[in-house]
């Protein structure tokens, strides 16, 4: 699959099916291919643009904080390079706060979107912990312990008493075949840290869908409620299942509420 040199780094991309174009922006240390159960769906009536954030996957990971608005500038100059001139925009956790700068710097190229597990500044317990990540990864614990505690805070107790489960989930991140590299896990997390659109949220017009499993720690509830209550044209719907990472746990409950938001507003 192919990259493009943007903003001063090499991207990668893909692009699925046809139709109007749907994004979809990953979170913190995610690459594309995590969104595999959502682009067999996804693409079957959209055309789906995936890629990987600056700092993680096949793109470059350049050694300098990065920052959400930063970011969001590399999603537009992807759409500009494959002639896309308006999109749904869908973002996960610091996708989510990516897509918001991509709404309030770039309205003009957003038909809706579509917020997952985010917010408009990350809750103390989010921040606290992604700096215990980094420095866990800076004094070298084992990859497979940390892929096994972030597991407690991004999954279910269901997916964890699954103990095959935990353990393939931990293999795979272990066998990715590009790991994320030191300096590019920590430009994401600076972008995390100081992402905060509070002030910003109701200058938002487009048709918004804010999405959270039930389950969700890592970034409660009342965040999610923020957004919904700030963002002029915006619907709150609770998962009945899942906690952060619930698009990856229970992927036909996460594909059919935005398949049935996207029907609405496409």
């Amino acid at each position: 699959m192919p990259s493009v040199k943007l903003n001063n780094i090499n991207m990668y991309y893909e692009v699925h099916g046809s139709g109007e174009s749907l994004v979809l922006i990953q979170g913190l240390a995610l690459d594309s291919s995590a969104w595999t159960n959502q682009i067999s769906v996804f693409s079957q009536k959209y055309q789906v643009i995936v890629f990987d954030n600056r700092g993680v996957g096949q793109s470059d990971s350049p050694n300098i904080p990065y920052s959400t608005e930063m970011m969001a500038d590399d999603t537009v100059e992807l759409l500009k390079f494959l002639n896309i001139k308006n999109a749904h925009i869908l973002g996960f956790s610091m996708g989510g706060a990516i897509a918001q700068q991509i709404a309030l710097k770039y309205p003009e190229i957003v038909k809706s979107l579509i917020l997952v597990t985010t917010a408009a500044k990350f809750p103390a317990r989010a921040r606290y912990l992604t700096k215990l990540w980094l420095k866990m990864l800076e004094e070298q614990v084992s990859t497979e312990t940390r892929l096994q505690e972030i597991c407690l805070w991004v999954f279910t107790d269901e997916f964890l008493a699954d103990e095959a489960r935990v353990t393939a989930a931990v293999k795979l991140g272990l066998n990715h075949p590009h790991p994320q590299p030191k300096h590019g896990f920590a430009g994401q997390i600076v972008a995390l840290l100081e992402h905060n659109t509070r002030n910003k949220l109701n200058q938002i017009s487009v048709p918004t869908l804010v999405l959270i499993g039930k389950d969700e720690i890592f970034i409660p509830l009342n965040f999610s409620e923020e957004l919904a209550a700030n963002i002029p044209n915006a619907e709150l719907v609770i998962s009945e299942k899942g906690g952060h990472n619930y698009w990856m746990e229970f992927p036909e409950i996460f594909n059919r509420a935005v398949m049935q938001f996207l029907a609405k507003v496409a």
